[in-house]
């Protein structure tokens, strides 16, 4: 019997990443959409949009890193998730850019 290998399973850092930065993304899309709405269907339309946009970057960022993730989670890794959540296509452009200078 082999030990089961530590890179290739689902539930690892970089899950636990992803939902830690959804989760703190819900009180940050909150406040902002406090902020920028003057009424209650603006903040809700602005609170939606912003939880959509983190969930897709949470999602995006995990799919880029799964693999790439072995360590076990730290504070600053959490905070990078949450930062990379609201700016992942910056990350997506830089992660295609490479990729394509790689396949030349």
């Amino acid at each position: 019997m082999s030990l089961p290998n530590k890179k290739n399973t689902l539930f690892g850092a970089a899950l636990l990443g992803a939902c830690l930065a959804v989760v703190a993304s819900v009180p940050a899309a909150a406040f902002l959409a406090s902020v920028m709405g003057d009424d209650y269907d603006t903040r809700v339309l602005i609170y939606g949009g912003l939880l959509l946009w983190s969930v897709v970057g949470a999602i995006s960022i995990f799919i880029l890193t799964k693999d790439a993730e072995g360590k076990p989670m730290t504070l600053g890794q959490t905070v990078l998730w949450f930062v990379s959540a609201w700016l992942w296509p910056l990350l997506v452009i830089a992660h295609a850019v490479s990729s394509r200078r790689r396949n030349r």
